[in-house]
């Protein structure tokens, strides 16, 4: 991935991710707070171009979309979907820019 894209796909994915943990908190357990927390950490760290940003970005992504789908029943249907495509996307951003960097993805 050139060097441009890259740039816009981290804004992008650090975009979603703060979209998804200030306007969507998650709610109700310890475990939510954490990841609440782990997703604007890795916001920062998209930001700030820290290495394995992509890799913290995808996991924090990846353990807000589990909660968010264990939790359907206590969130309205719109912000659960607005949820869960906001953390899809920066989660798949986020894979694509650890990947890309490591190789295994060429673009």
């Amino acid at each position: 991935m050139p060097k441009n894209l890259r740039f816009y796909a981290a804004n992008a994915a650090a975009a979603g991710l703060l979209i998804s943990a200030v306007k969507f908190p998650l709610r109700g357990s310890t475990i939510a707070s954490v990841v609440s927390q782990l997703e604007l950490f890795s916001v920062v760290a998209l930001m700030d171009r820290l290495p394995g940003a992509g890799l913290i970005g995808a996991i924090s992504a990846a353990a807000s979309l589990k909660l968010s789908l264990d939790n359907k029943v206590a969130t309205t249907k719109r912000v659960f979907w607005n949820k869960i495509i906001l953390v899809g996307a920066a989660g798949a951003l986020c894979a694509s820019l650890f990947l890309g960097k490591r190789g295994y993805i060429k673009f």
